[in-house]
């Protein structure tokens, strides 16, 4: 993602795997995401919560169709 970006959270994830899981499905859709917070939930796993969650962000110009891709896939796996 280039310089002056914006990126904006569409979800938060108390675990890294999950974050994951959305991260591939929006790649697989040709949107390109990145992960926050990821290395602190991989230091303290027990502590996540208190610190916050980890938060899947993507492109501004990207967060209508991430959001309609994650709610199909969530439709999908209920």
């Amino acid at each position: 993602m280039g310089n002056g970006t914006k990126l904006v959270v569409i979800r938060e994830y108390a675990n890294d795997y999950e974050a994951h899981i959305a991260k591939g499905v929006l790649e697989n859709n040709g949107i390109m995401s990145i992960i926050n917070n990821e290395i602190m939930s991989s230091v303290y796993t027990l502590t996540l919560n208190s610190i916050g969650y980890i938060k899947l962000l993507v492109r501004q110009e990207d967060v209508a169709q991430a959001n309609i891709i994650l709610e199909e896939s969530e439709e999908h796996d209920s």
